[in-house]
């Protein structure tokens, strides 16, 4: 990986770990507040998707760990 990629990788993993912040927020809103079942399986696959791409760019620097709140 050059540094530029590098580079890209680590901002874009910064940005991942804001919206699952977000995500979480918004999953707990809907647990709690409004009941929304829906609304809140619609975040939860969407954070699952963060993560999976999240663990994508971990892989590339070689840090291989296990992500719980993946769907198997």
């Amino acid at each position: 990986m050059d540094t530029i990629q590098i580079q890209e990788n680590i901002a874009r993993a910064s940005d991942i770990l804001e919206q699952i912040s977000k995500l979480n927020e918004m999953v707990s809103f809907h647990e709690k507040e409004s009941k929304e079942k829906s609304m809140m399986k619609q975040y939860e696959l969407m954070r699952t998707d963060f993560l999976k791409e999240l663990e994508t760019i971990l892989n590339g620097f070689k840090i291989n760990i296990k992500i719980e709140g993946i769907a198997a």
